[in-house]
């Protein structure tokens, strides 16, 4: 689904799960979300700030990825993970899959198992000589654009556990005196983009803005208990297929300001 290549900026406050999304207009005229395009923004939107969190991952299950290396082909540039878990059993098996950035499924692989110390592993066949199988850890090979988010469930084959995780391969971020902005992309050139912070106080008002041509929002927004921040932008501005947003977060102590691209994609 793509939205209309004419919306302008627009700011949407993305408060909890299943509440729906305030949407904030640039100016008087601009265009209205379809009951459609509103639901797919809250769909994307608390699939990005919920995953990886309690309500993806069975009790006391979390997932991370250690990345391994980075090596660079004709026109990109691969990076190699391993997938490490606590809190899931190791007697089962299990299967992987990826979550897509438009939020579809598929399976990655089958027959994971974990070793010792919870790394995914694959078990090959039996030695003949020793009666032992061998086992090689999953080695994860993604590719991405900048702020692009990769996103792995790891469920067992009972369905009894299962645990997410996702990582940005090339992250766009800023830092202020503590205080941490990040733009991921929530659609693949960015007609979706997602800002998330963390370093704010705990319940902080904060003042929001952003600019695009010229295009200016001034906004305010509330930090959550754990001092994070979180929006979802349709940077998108009339007349233009491309372009770059600069988003600012002033809170009491702090004053990031995040600049994202829209309107390309391009590997790493």
């Amino acid at each position: 689904m793509s939205f209309a290549r004419s919306l302008p900026i627009l700011c949407l406050s993305i408060m909890a799960v299943a509440q729906s999304v305030t949407v904030h207009k640039s100016l008087p005229t601009s265009q209205d979300l379809t009951p459609e395009q509103q639901a797919s923004v809250v769909k994307l939107s608390n699939l990005q700030r919920n995953f990886g969190k309690s309500s993806t991952n069975s009790p006391g299950v979390q997932l991370s990825l250690k990345e391994i290396s980075r090596s660079r082909t004709t026109d990109r540039t691969l990076v190699k993970y391993e997938l490490f878990t606590t809190g899931l059993p190791k007697n089962l098996t299990y299967t992987l899959f990826q979550v897509q950035i438009d939020g579809q499924t598929f399976k990655v692989m089958d027959g994971v198992t974990l070793d010792p110390d919870g790394r995914a592993i694959c078990v090959g066949p039996k030695d003949t000589r020793n009666g032992n199988a061998s086992s090689d850890p999953v080695d994860l090979i993604m590719f991405a654009a900048t702020a692009e988010p990769k996103r792995l469930i790891l469920v067992s084959d009972d369905g009894q556990f299962k645990g997410a995780v996702a990582v940005v391969p090339f992250s766009n971020t800023t830092v202020d005196k503590g205080c941490r902005l990040e733009s991921v992309i929530g659609m693949p050139k960015g007609e979706l983009t997602f800002v998330q912070g963390s370093g704010f106080e705990p319940n902080e008002e904060l003042a929001t803005n952003s600019e695009s041509y010229g295009e200016k929002y001034h906004g305010s927004s509330k930090a959550e208990a754990d001092g994070s921040f979180f929006a979802a932008t349709l940077p998108y501005v009339l007349g233009k297929s491309s372009g770059n947003t600069v988003f600012e977060v002033r809170g009491k102590n702090c004053d990031p300001k995040l600049t994202f691209s829209w309107g390309t994609y391009q590997l790493q």
